[in-house]
C-alpha cells in the first residue's frame, strides 16, 4: 500500500465538510484543514477518486489526489506545528 495526500482548495463550506467527511470514511486522516492522508489500497483509492469526482462535479474547486511510496515518504520535511488541534472528530482553530 501506498500512502494517499489528498489536498483541496474548496470556496464551498458545505462542499468542503462533504470532501473532508468522504475522506474520513475512507480512511484518511486530517493534517492539515485541507489535506488528508494514509495508507490506502489502490481500489479504496479508486473508490475515493469516484466520490470525489461526483462532488466536485460542476462545482468551484480543486482537489489533487498524490500516491507517495513508503521510501519517498520517510523523505518528507515536516516544519512548524499545526495551526489546529484534532479534538474527537472536530478541530479546534
Amino acid at each position: 500500500m501506498n500512502y494517499t495526500l489528498v489536498i483541496y482548495d474548496i470556496p464551498d463550506d458545505n462542499l468542503r465538510n462533504k470532501i473532508s467527511d468522504a475522506c474520513k470514511r475512507f480512511g484518511l486522516e486530517a493534517l492539515q484543514r485541507s489535506a488528508y492522508g494514509g495508507f490506502i489500497s489502490s481500489g479504496i483509492k479508486k473508490e475515493l477518486v469516484a466520490v470525489l469526482e461526483r462532488l466536485l462535479k460542476r462545482n468551484q474547486g480543486n482537489i489533487k489526489i498524490y500516491t507517495i511510496c513508503k521510501f519517498d515518504l520517510k523523505l518528507m520535511i515536516d516544519l512548524g506545528e499545526p495551526v489546529f488541534e484534532k479534538k474527537g472528530k472536530e478541530f479546534l482553530v
